[in-house]
């Protein structure tokens, strides 16, 4: 009897520390295998005080037109491709899935007046608590309407998507931040 309360411990907590280390795997197999996206920001309201200390993020490339309305599914496919400018739009959404290194599987997405939107799964940038404040105000500054000169990078792998950098005025977050004076 006690050997069979024992198999069932270890079964157990092998089980409890698979599940997070197969997510880790996956996130960092993600991040160093998938294609590399550029994402516009949007602007955000960055106060959150209950989340702790990450960048919520918005993306210009979440509203788009579409002439048809969305597909009714719990989940769809967004396929993305490049525009000249070098950054990501939305070119076409799904219910079926779809293959390749340019699909986010969304969760969340609404159609009104032939115009689409869709919720990336992937919208917060976390920081380190001594960088949190500063990171904050310098994204609130650089991703205003008048003023939008930041946007991440994006690395896609089989429809896991992994925000890899956020840039703020042509900068990695880290580098803007030790170039610029404390606040």
């Amino acid at each position: 009897m006690k050997k069979l309360r024992l198999v069932v411990f270890a079964f157990v907590a092998l089980a409890q520390i698979s599940v997070p280390a197969a997510m880790i795997w996956q996130r960092q197999r993600t991040l160093r295998e998938g294609r590399v996206w550029k994402l516009r920001t949007a602007p955000v309201d960055p106060v959150d005080a209950l989340r702790g200390r990450y960048l919520t993020l918005r993306f210009a490339a979440e509203d788009f037109a579409r002439s048809e309305p969305m597909p009714i599914a719990p989940k769809a496919y967004v396929t993305l491709r490049n525009e000249a400018d070098g950054f990501a739009v939305v070119d076409q959404i799904s219910a079926d899935r779809i293959g390749g290194d340019n699909v986010v599987q969304v969760e969340r997405f609404g159609f009104f007046d032939n115009k689409a939107h869709v919720y990336f799964n992937f919208d917060e940038f976390w920081v380190t608590e001594a960088n949190a404040l500063a990171a904050e105000k310098a994204y609130a500054n650089y991703s205003t309407r008048e003023n939008q000169d930041t946007y991440v990078t994006v690395r896609i792998r089989d429809g896991d998507a992994a925000i890899e950098e956020l840039y703020i005025a042509g900068q990695p977050l880290r580098e803007f931040l030790r170039t610029q004076p404390a606040p």
